[in-house]
């Protein structure tokens, strides 16, 4: 089945007015993680006005509208996340990051780009196949995930777990920040915690205790060596990051007894969980052979999370890596039914980690991204979405749908 062009773009810009002011409406609403309760209630007020045919909140707090088909083919899921990183300095930012704001032909605001002006846009394509009354062979499911942003892909596996798991599909297309390019993976990330053990003693009298900051320096000089020669497999080359370091109790004049390095390892195909941790422990046995008074644990760091709606779990900070084929036949129909409305990305690796990670290695369901964001606004105090890029997508959207779903 295959659209007019003309037909399609007349209809897009019929539409687009009520998905840029969706957009806007989303922006306006904070939704740091684990608070996306007003985000997910005006998504679902949404999805109720546009007659999706299954609307329904998941015990953790996930959206879900569905688009039925006949059942004839296995569905095609689409994914978003509803959380927002905080906005950080509010003197950094042009426009009122919660203000929604159009200028310069952009959609201002955080979130923005990540990933609240794709929500619209997805939204707005499902409204776009209903009223152009395009029959279906497969559901199309839209899914919106809380607590994305910690990188443990927790909001996710609730979404499948509790509301998704008995459902067959097919395919996958993550609404992450993409440039309207096609990604087609990313490295892991796994967040590694590497704690050092001291003894407290009252910081006048230093020489009774074990100061466990002093011995965390000679790691943090160790694991910036580690640093400079990391693996790579032809596609990717691994990365770390020292990302926070903390020490208890840290006031009271008291020696700290534990010192704790949290480090943002991006991982690469033939990388696996052990073989990261050993890096690690290597460098940690050196050191206390060195230093009999040093002790260290290197362990995965652990998250503790409350969803709004008051689901407690603890998750650990391992998001694998994933290469989807570009030769997948889903891949291929993706691109030639956007080569039909004009567009032609590129194909391409995120170098951030996404949910997309857990539906295509774990769920083992083919994922692509392909969103009107650019990732150079994602988590910045330029957060922006680019209305006509919305536009381009919202037509893309429909064009993939028609020719994987239409009959």
């Amino acid at each position: 089945m295959k659209i007019e062009k003309t037909i399609l773009n007349k209809e897009v810009e019929e539409i687009s007015d009520s998905m840029i002011q969706f957009a806007q409406k989303l922006i306006q609403r904070r939704s740091d993680t684990g608070h996306e309760k007003e985000t997910a209630d005006a998504i679902l007020e949404e999805l109720k006005k546009l007659d999706f045919d299954e609307v329904f909140r998941d015990r953790t707090g996930n959206v879900i509208g569905i688009l039925k088909g006949d059942g004839t083919e296995d569905a095609i899921l689409f994914n978003c996340h509803m959380d927002q990183v905080d906005p950080g300095d509010l003197t950094a930012w042009e426009y009122d990051p919660f203000g929604g704001i159009i200028a310069d032909g952009y959609i201002h605001g955080r979130g923005a780009s990540d990933t609240k002006g794709t929500i619209a846009t997805q939204i707005y394509a499902a409204a776009l196949l209903k009223k152009l009354e395009i029959k279906l062979t497969r559901d199309l499911i839209f899914t919106f995930v809380v607590e994305e942003e910690p990188g443990d892909m927790w909001g996710a596996v609730r979404m499948w777990e509790d509301g998704l798991k008995d459902r067959k599909i097919a395919y996958c297309i993550s609404g992450e920040s993409t440039s309207m390019g096609i990604a087609l993976g990313h490295r892991g990330r796994l967040e590694v915690q590497v704690i050092s053990k001291g003894k407290n003693s009252h910081s006048s009298a230093p020489w009774l205790g074990i100061n466990s900051v002093s011995k965390m320096a000679p790691m943090i000089e160790e694991i910036d060596k580690l640093s400079e020669n990391m693996p790579e497999d032809g596609t990717f080359r691994a990365s770390l990051s020292i990302i926070n370091i903390e020490c208890h109790p840290g006031f009271n004049c008291v020696v700290p007894d534990s010192c704790t390095v949290n480090i943002d390892y991006r991982f690469t195909v033939n990388e696996t969980v052990d073989s990261i941790l050993a890096r690690f422990r290597e460098i940690a046995e050196k050191l206390e052979m060195a230093d009999p008074s040093a002790k260290y644990e290197v362990r995965v760091r652990s998250l503790e999370h409350t969803s709004y709606t008051g689901v407690q779990e603890s998750a650990e900070l391992n998001k694998p890596c994933f290469i989807t084929d570009i030769e997948n036949g889903y891949v291929q129909r993706t691109l030639k039914a956007l080569s039909e409305v004009g567009q032609y990305p590129k194909t391409y690796f995120w170098d951030f980690g996404t949910d997309a990670a857990y539906i295509a290695k774990v769920l083992n369901i083919p994922t692509i991204g392909y969103s009107p964001a650019e990732e150079i606004y994602c988590h910045s105090p330029k957060d922006r979405i680019n209305i006509e890029l919305m536009k381009k997508a919202l037509e893309g959207y429909v064009a993939i749908c028609v020719e994987i779903a239409g009959k």
